[in-house]
């Protein structure tokens, strides 16, 4: 569960990690490797180079979130944003996306982020991409639009 902190307010960390493997299907999932647990400090945020870009928050209370990494209302990276509790804001237009739903709660953005599951295995994080379609800005299309 997260609490909602008041921190000064400065743009993420930004990691930006390179797939080592390509992804991987364990039973029923497809696991897309980002990083070692390690590697991603509370508070900070990395990138994956998926289409469309996944973005990892590691919450201060040390929870993990995965969401599209474009916001809804413009072609902005939301690893970029600012980290606020579970919230992130995109660092264009301060709309900002509560990470555990995608829900949009401020504007100009209108359209929810889609969610991803995370897992931790053997000290990695995965993303389980979401089969749902990605809700991306006008103008942005993923490779397979």
């Amino acid at each position: 569960m997260c609490r909602h902190l008041t921190l000064a307010r400065s743009p993420l960390n930004l990691l930006r990690i390179a797939l080592p493997v390509p992804p991987y299907e364990t039973g029923n999932l497809r696991m897309i490797p980002a990083c070692p647990i390690a590697a991603l400090p509370r508070g900070e945020a990395l990138r994956i180079e998926t289409d469309p870009p996944i973005a990892v928050f590691h919450t201060e209370d040390g929870e993990l979130y995965a969401v599209d990494d474009t916001c809804t209302h413009q072609d902005a990276s939301l690893a970029d944003g600012w980290l606020e509790g579970c919230e992130v804001e995109c660092p264009l237009h301060a709309s900002r996306f509560d990470l555990r739903t995608g829900r949009v709660d401020a504007p100009p953005a209108k359209l929810p982020v889609r969610t991803h599951q995370v897992v931790v295995q053997d000290e990695t994080v995965y993303v389980v991409p979401s089969d749902l379609p990605p809700n991306l800005p006008p103008g942005v299309r993923t490779g397979s639009a």
